[in-house]
């Protein structure tokens, strides 16, 4: 072993605490903008998860039987603001209220979020809404264009009748950990205020 080796080993497991407090902190109040403004250029291509519906399909299945429905869309769909507008009017054959949730892969909140859209309290949370999912890494800088910043995520914006954002929205910073526990009560008074 050369002299240089106990520094280095101090070296790494510095390097490795640090990286882990910043894993735990975008954990528990979401994933900051310098995260997608890092990869906002780059294109992910992933299976989504089973209750998501995907691009261009009919919006049926578990979660809209759950009275509720998710869709992800992707940049293949076509240009933005047309896509939200033929999604705004499946929200309204449906009777659901359209929303944007800016996500990404990478982000811890954004998956345990997805993951848990079948407990019992999400499912009341989520209740009414139609859910246009829209991941930051493949849509970019066409989200700022349709006034849908991605400044922490995972984030919903509510969507108003034009498929303009209203000026309400509830990003993960919202709730402690993401656990259904404490996801669905600030998304449940979010979806249904008053």
């Amino acid at each position: 072993m050369g002299r240089g080796t106990p520094r280095t080993r101090w070296q790494v497991r510095l390097v490795g605490r640090v990286v882990g407090c910043a894993l735990v902190a975008g954990a528990l109040v979401g994933c900051s903008a310098r995260e997608v403004t890092a990869t906002a250029d780059s294109a992910r291509t992933s299976t989504p998860p089973s209750r998501t519906t995907p691009a261009g399909a009919s919006p049926t299945g578990a979660a809209a039987a759950r009275g509720f429905t998710v869709v992800e869309v992707t940049p293949a769909a076509g240009e933005l603001a047309r896509v939200l507008g033929d999604h705004l009017a499946k929200a309204k054959a449906l009777g659901q209220k359209p929303y944007a949730e800016l996500w990404a892969e990478w982000c811890e909140p954004c998956v345990a979020l997805r993951r848990s859209l079948g407990d019992p309290r999400m499912v009341k949370a989520f209740r009414g809404t139609y859910i246009v999912q829209l991941d930051v890494d493949a849509w970019g800088t066409k989200l700022d264009a349709a006034q849908l910043p991605a400044d922490a995520i995972p984030v919903f914006y509510e969507l108003a009748d034009d498929g303009r954002p209203t000026g309400r929205k509830i990003d993960g910073g919202a709730w402690g950990d993401n656990t259904p526990a404490n996801m669905a009560p600030p998304l449940d008074r979010f979806f249904h205020p008053g």
